[in-house]
């Protein structure tokens, strides 16, 4: 089979799970170069592929050479790391050029991956099928890397899959975000997160969405899940190619078509979302709207006696129905939630009043034996008096130097505190009442 009769090929994951590095038209490029040597892999160092192949099946319409070569040159020069994920339980951390080598001479382009990676590029055990065509619609880089990586853990048999928990630096190395750029979680999942999504439900006939897990306060991993979305007609219903045409859908109508919802009820209350609730909601329940509705798609699942699961679920909506069981989970979560925050909210406050205490210190060493004089426990007294000084005891002992913070703060800081407390009650009031 030639390249041009090719739509669909194989990509090992190690070659999936790379450092997300390089450009989106060199990544394309890889693909096409990858699903051209694919067969010859194994046994041949050297491929080939003619000029116009390889411009056709990255759509390029215009015949200079020099963007070719310039995307050749620049595939040589970029180093990768591969199977980030450990997916391939199997396999061992790498580094390589995406490409050792390429020629062109007469229209035709002659390369050769580096040894290690082509030993990786063909394995058979743990890949991905992907599809040349579609990647030539995705116009966001992050978008193609995403598509990739959530693909490669779909199972067909079970029209779904999903990625472990990535840590957000894996992620950023994976979508090839430096660690400066959009440093804060909300801009990047602005900038990136959120238009990859997008464009992937928008231009594939699959939906992903994404699962955030915290260390703290701060997110901290993201797993993305992937699901096959069906609208059964009688065209599609003779489509067998994997990446069949699909139309755009608001994720909503995909969750609500994938538990039976015809079409265009489920458009309807895509678009309209709380307008076609007819009962009262009290919108501090949900974080979004996407979230009543997994609550209703829920209660259907486990209702008893539902004959038409479909009609229930939109009755679910827009009457609100109610599940206590769910709610009281909610409420439980909700506390947990809140019960973290706050948590943190205090070991961040103390944290902070150590710091400015140790400053007060630095700028004025008398409070020391000030705070000192004040000691009235005899075991901190016994521990102090191991120390040939209060500054070396503070500094060198837990309780010597908790205890004299409690006093400093108290009795000598008292002012320089009060603006942190008010913050932390400001902000405990607010996590409160969430």
């Amino acid at each position: 089979m030639n390249l041009l009769e090719r739509d669909e090929f194989i990509k090992a994951s190690p070659a999936i799970q790379i450092q997300g590095g390089i450009s989106h038209l060199q990544r394309r490029a890889w693909n096409v170069l990858l699903a051209n040597a694919y067969d010859e892999l194994p046994n041949r160092d050297i491929h080939r592929v003619s000029i116009a192949e390889l411009a056709e099946k990255l759509g390029f319409k215009s015949r200079n050479q020099e963007h070719l070569k310039d995307m050749l040159k620049a595939l040589t020069e970029c180093t990768v790391e591969w199977n980030t994920l450990g997916k391939d339980k199997k396999q061992v951390w790498g580094v390589a050029s995406l490409l050792a080598s390429a020629e062109i001479e007469k229209g035709i382009c002659t390369y050769a991956f580096a040894p290690h990676l082509r030993l990786k590029l063909y394995n058979p055990r743990v890949y991905a099928k992907l599809n040349l065509r579609l990647q030539n619609r995705f116009t966001d880089r992050h978008a193609l890397i995403l598509w990739e990586v959530c693909f490669d853990y779909f199972d067909t048999a079970r029209s779904y899959g999903e990625t472990p928990f990535i840590p957000l630096g894996k992620f950023r190395e994976l979508m090839g975000v430096a660690a400066d750029r959009y440093p804060e979680f909300k801009t990047l999942n602005q900038c990136v997160i959120k238009p990859a999504v997008k464009e992937i439900n928008d231009l594939t006939n699959f939906f992903v969405e994404v699962e955030q897990k915290r260390e703290g306060r701060k997110i901290a991993f993201l797993k993305f899940k992937i699901s096959r979305l069906k609208d059964i007609s009688p065209v599609e219903a003779t489509q067998t190619s994997l990446f069949p045409e699909a139309e755009e859908l608001p994720f909503v109508a995909g969750l609500l078509m994938r538990a039976g919802v015809v079409r265009r009820e489920a458009l309807k209350i895509a678009e309209q979302e709380w307008e076609v609730v007819d009962a009262d909601v009290s919108m501090s329940d949900y974080p979004d709207f996407q979230a009543y509705i997994k609550e209703k798609m829920g209660l259907a699942r486990h209702a008893m006696g539902v004959k038409n699961r479909a009609g229930f679920i939109i009755q679910a909506i827009r009457e609100n129905y109610q599940d206590p069981v769910f709610q009281a989970q909610l409420e439980e979560r909700k506390a947990r939630e809140r019960e973290g925050m706050l948590n943190a909210l205090e070991n961040e406050t103390a944290e902070k009043k150590n710091a400015l205490l140790r400053q007060a210190v630095r700028t004025d060493p008398g409070l020391l034996e000030k705070a000192a004089a004040e000691i009235k426990g005899r075991i901190v007294l016994k521990r102090l008096e191991l120390y040939d000084s209060v500054q070396e005891a503070y500094e060198n002992n837990v309780i010597v130097s908790a205890e004299i913070n409690a006093i400093l703060a108290e009795t000598f800081c008292a002012d320089l505190l009060s603006p942190l407390y008010e913050v932390y009650e400001t902000e405990k009031a607010g996590i409160i009442a969430s």
